[in-house]
């Protein structure tokens, strides 16, 4: 399966966290993960997302085991659109990538702010105090990639995660997930 792994995802992943109430996460991610490292599920991420992901370990982890876990990332990936090391995929990419940045900005406008659907009230992580959804520009992106890649996004971004399942997009956010979903998505599965 094709899934598209937001930046929290990975940053969860990747480190070994030193808050307990983040160890859950931490294991669901890195089980997702682990299924793209043996080729059960293929890691395909916009080149915003390894540049966001180094940013945040950068900041919480040695900047040794911040490269390690970049590397990591970048040789677990199938594709990095629309940059990556291989040039031959750079002249092709350059073909495709207008058609993404379109898709990009047409979506930001679209999708930057939504209202929420009061018939969702059952939906998890569902917060009453909010009557709108907003996303950031990075997030616009990442999106936009998933839509384009018709690609699994599983994010912990609650707003990503809503925004997408609202336009269609299969997504998952992390922190809503229970153990055999994720144990189906690590062995290339969908998931109700």
């Amino acid at each position: 399966m094709k899934l598209v792994l937001d930046s929290d995802v990975l940053v969860h992943a990747l480190r070994f966290p030193k808050d307990e109430k983040l160890l859950s996460l931490h294991e669901k991610a890195s089980q997702i993960f682990e299924s793209c490292i043996s080729g059960v599920n293929e890691l395909v991420i916009p080149s915003v997302i390894p540049i966001e992901v180094g940013t945040v370990l950068s900041k919480i982890l040695p900047s040794d085991l911040a490269n390690e876990g970049i590397e990591k990332l970048l040789q677990v990936a199938v594709e990095i659109y629309p940059f990556t090391t291989e040039q031959s995929l750079n002249t092709l990419y350059s073909l495709s990538s207008n058609l993404y940045f379109q898709r990009c900005i047409a979506n930001s406008s679209k999708l930057s702010k939504i209202k929420k659907n009061p018939k969702d009230t059952d939906v998890p992580g569902w917060n009453k105090s909010k009557t709108e959804v907003m996303l950031g520009g990075m997030d616009v992106f990442v999106i936009s990639y998933a839509e384009m890649k018709s690609a699994m996004l599983i994010t912990n971004d609650w707003s990503l995660w809503y925004t997408a399942w609202k336009t269609g997009i299969l997504s998952y956010w992390l922190s809503g997930l229970n153990i055999e979903q994720i144990s189906n998505i690590a062995n290339g599965l969908t998931v109700k």
